[in-house]
């Protein structure tokens, strides 16, 4: 009655008893309790003991997180751990831990199933997640089993870890796909280098670009430079990016500056062509006068005089002019204006006096008004008569009609040279001819001169100026873009020259002096080049010397051909980085290493040849290997010996290794897929047939826990002849073990089948006698004697009775050949006369009950 008040043991105040009332506890059945517990219990030992019996893993995982007792998380976190490796017996199902495994990120947990799980696929699972490199070498190495090493090598991505278990692995698998992945890795960091190094490349060409002085390529090379900096800048750190926004916008201030100079070098070249072209066409106009323009079109000179001091005015607001040009400009302007007021007053005078003084001002060098020419060549009394003598001609005909050429053309340069010429043909032959040609042609030539002195003038003074610019500041460039800048005002010098020496000297003489300065960083920078490239020379001679002596050292019949190859390879790179080098000293060095490269060729190629025929060989062989179901075990012993001989064939060039080792797999892996194939479908086969084994098991074990009968015993011999066709099956050690028990109880239940069916006879016996309601001595008597026989209680006020009847029946009994309890029972029965009364004989069934054969 007072059950009620007392507490459980797992609530006692004791915390030594609430331990060991977890231990009775249930994990299914009492996971409310467990739950409870682990939870809120004042101990931590309580509570980690709770949660070392929970099953469920999201309470788990509150208690690892939160629970303030580390021993209580380290409880949490073992049982996590032995729940998802499946060594616990209330670990979920599989599918359930596969799921789990796959989504937790808990590295020990990962490593604790990946050592301990009984289930390989729960290990592959685990060891998938796993990162740490020296976990997954150990794993490589002491794994269970060859997949499981082999899965775990397959996750290191640590090139030292790969690279020690190349040397420490014990599966040749493993250590083979270590070293290939090896060989994978350091490719990609050999990559990753050369991509950083093209970036920190290109890094510095933007910063020296940054430095460079902004010129005519600063924008097509800038533009090339970023580009290639945009398809590398994702290699790049931020570092160098800050670097290279920094370098991009000095290049971009600089190469706007040149596009702002050049804008204002368009805008006064154009100027300045304007201002040459209307002083031409003022030149021109004078050149194309006559006596009758002075006379007939001083109004149309006006106007033409007017619009091109307009067109030069223009310009030069625009851009303007130097003192020079200004001054040459005006002084024209000046001259055209006199003579535009010579000709206005001759044709308003009549006086002979103011008509003589006209003539006098009037430049001799144009034509004038006739009014002025008549007082300027009086009329003679007697002309002469015209010569009647056939005109003499000049030898040198074809220089005079090119020099009028030239000259008519305004080409004042190669006027000159041909002029020069002329002259010295004249000094040398006294052409009489010739020169009275040249006389004729000196006033066109004196214009051209005029004008060329007007034009370029300005423009040699101006390059003058570039020159000592470039002499004097400090321009930031570098030697070779200075070299070139100098070279580009030498063209357009040469450009403007006329030749006539005598006239360009003064200012040539200060352009060459100003050159010379400008050079003299240019001189130092190419002396070194000059010793750089004669020390690349001599270190050429060195490689083929070396070359030379290596090639004749080398024992040709015993040689590693692959280290040659290398050499081979490396000799061109280093032959390379040997520059810059003369062309023409080059010449000689360049044909001698050529020819050395040649016959390292072609020892290379016959041996590649011997080496190439000899894995065709065994490429052939492989193809030709039959796979036929009954021939696969022979082809594949044969297909592992070509694998050994295909390992120790000669030495080949990557690139042709990497063809034939294709070819060659593909020859391995027809072979080896078509035993995986055979061997899984002989394994499918034995699955399936392990199915049916555990079906007639479980049909057996189903049989014998049905109540014996006649159809049980059918149904058994049936069982035991299907359990008897999976004899020649391998089966798992748990269901072989559970397959041995079930059939020795099965033939130990047939073997008692007479047995049964001698009680079974005793059942209807009994059953078929009367029954009545008063019970006699003699039935209480025999109801006693069948529980004492088959070791039942009696009730309490038979037992006097029933200690009777074992003292005076039952020793006789007991001592007669062939005891047996049921043919003892037999006989009572046959003995009884008469029916038994109704308890009698419900004594007497609870008694047999006992004793039926099978059941026990």
């Amino acid at each position: 009655m007072f059950g009620r008040f007392r507490k459980a043991r797992w609530q006692h105040a004791n915390p030594d008893i609430r331990l060991k009332a977890i231990e009775l506890l249930s994990p299914r059945g009492d996971a409310q309790i467990l739950a409870q517990l682990s939870r809120g219990d004042a101990s931590a030992l309580v509570r980690a003991a709770a949660a070392g019996r929970l099953i469920e893993l999201s309470l788990l995982d509150e208690i690892h997180q939160r629970d303030e007792a580390p021993s209580v998380r380290e409880a949490a976190s073992m049982r996590i751990m032995a729940l998802l490796a499946g060594t616990t017996d209330d670990s979920p199902n599989q599918d359930t831990r596969l799921r789990l495994i796959r989504l937790t990120t808990n590295d020990d947990a990962l490593r604790f199933i990946a050592e301990n799980s009984p289930d390989e696929h729960c290990q592959h699972a685990a060891i998938e997640r796993l990162h740490d490199p020296s976990v997954l070498f150990q794993l490589a190495i002491n794994a269970r089993s060859e997949a499981l090493r082999v899965t775990a090598a397959q996750q290191i991505s640590h090139l030292p870890t790969l690279k020690r278990l190349t040397r420490e692995g014990r599966d040749k698998r493993v250590v083979r796909l270590a070293r290939d992945q090896s060989r994978v890795l350091q490719e990609k960091e050999q990559q990753e280098e050369a991509r950083h190094a093209k970036v920190v490349h290109l890094a510095d060409r933007l910063e020296q670009h940054a430095r460079r002085r902004a010129d005519a390529l600063y924008g097509p090379r800038l533009e090339q430079l970023e580009q290639q900096w945009q398809q590398h800048s994702d290699n790049a750190t931020p570092d160098l990016s800050a670097r290279v926004s920094q370098a991009l916008q000095q290049c971009r201030e600089q190469l706007n500056s040149l596009q702002e100079a050049h804008r204002l070098e368009a805008l006064r070249d154009t100027a300045r062509t304007e201002r040459d072209a209307s002083a031409h066409a003022l030149y021109q106009l004078l050149s194309q006068s006559h006596s009758q323009t002075w006379e007939q079109q001083l109004g149309e000179l006006r106007s033409a005089l007017a619009t091109q001091q307009r067109r030069w005015q223009s310009a030069h607001e625009q851009s303007p002019a130097d003192e020079n040009e200004t001054r040459s400009f005006n002084d024209l302007v000046a001259a055209f204006e006199k003579m535009i007021s010579l000709a206005t007053a001759a044709l308003e005078t009549e006086s002979a006096e103011a008509l003589e003084q006209l003539s006098q001002q009037w430049p001799s060098e144009y034509p004038r008004p006739s009014a002025l020419m008549d007082i300027a060549e009086p009329a003679t009394p007697s002309s002469p008569r015209p010569d009647s003598r056939k005109p003499r001609t000049t030898p040198h005909r074809g220089l005079l009609v090119a020099l009028k050429r030239e000259l008519s053309k305004g080409n004042l340069r190669h006027g000159n040279r041909l002029w020069h010429k002329a002259e010295s043909i004249v000094e040398e032959e006294s052409d009489s001819v010739l020169a009275k040609e040249l006389a004729k042609l000196a006033e066109r030539r004196a214009e051209l001169q005029d004008w060329h002195r007007f034009a370029a003038q300005p423009k040699k003074e101006t390059l003058c100026e570039k020159m000592e610019t470039l002499a004097t500041a400090d321009t930031r460039m570098d030697p070779p873009e200075l070299a070139t800048a100098i070279q580009a005002l030498h063209d357009e010098w040469r450009a403007l020259m006329s030749s006539d020496q005598d006239e360009d000297q003064a200012l040539w003489d200060r352009f060459k002096q100003a050159t010379d300065q400008a050079y003299l960083p240019c001189q130092a920078h190419f002396a070194e080049q000059d010793a750089l490239r004669q020390q690349n020379l001599i270190k050429r001679q060195e490689l083929c010397q070396q070359l030379e002596s290596f090639m004749a050292n080398q024992s040709w019949e015993n040689v590693d051909w692959e280290a040659i190859w290398q050499i081979r390879q490396q000799a061109p790179r280093d032959w390379k980085q040997l520059q810059p080098v003369r062309f023409t000293d080059n010449r000689e060095v360049q044909k001698r290493f050529s020819a050395l490269l040649s016959d390292l060729d072609d020892k290379l190629n016959h041996w590649i040849e011997q080496a190439r025929s000899q894995r065709d060989g065994l490429i052939q062989q492989a193809q030709s290997l039959p796979i036929e179901d009954g021939q696969i075990q022979e082809s594949v012993r044969q297909a592992q010996q070509l694998q050994k001989q295909w390992r120790n064939t000669g030495w080949v060039p990557p690139s042709v290794h990497r063809g034939m080792q294709k070819s060659f797999k593909r020859a391995m892996d027809r072979v080896f897929n078509e035993r995986n194939r055979l061997h899984d479908a002989q394994k499918a086969q034995q699955s399936a047939r392990l199915d049916e084994a555990q079906k007639a098991l479980s049909q057996l074990e189903s049989t014998l826990a049905a109540p014996f009968s006649r159809d049980n015993a059918k149904q058994l011999s049936a069982s035991l002849s299907e359990i008897d066709t999976f004899s020649d099956l391998r089966l798992p050690r748990d269901m072989n073990r559970q397959l041995q028990q079930l059939r020795r109880r099965a033939r130990e239940r047939l073997d008692r089948m007479s047995e049964w069916e001698q009680w079974q006879a005793m059942q209807e016996t009994l059953q078929a006698l009367p029954t009545g309601e008063q019970c006699e001595e003699q039935d209480l008597v025999l109801a006693v004697a069948f529980e004492a026989l088959a070791g039942v209680p009696s009730p309490e006020p038979e037992r006097q009775r029933r200690l009777a009847w074992q003292l005076e029946a039952l020793p006789a009994a007991m001592k007669r050949q062939g005891f047996a309890v049921l043919d003892e029972m037999t006989k009572l029965l046959e003995q009884h006369q008469g029916g038994v009364c109704t308890n009698a004989k419900s004594r007497m069934h609870a008694a047999l009950a006992v004793l039926e054969p099978g059941n026990g």
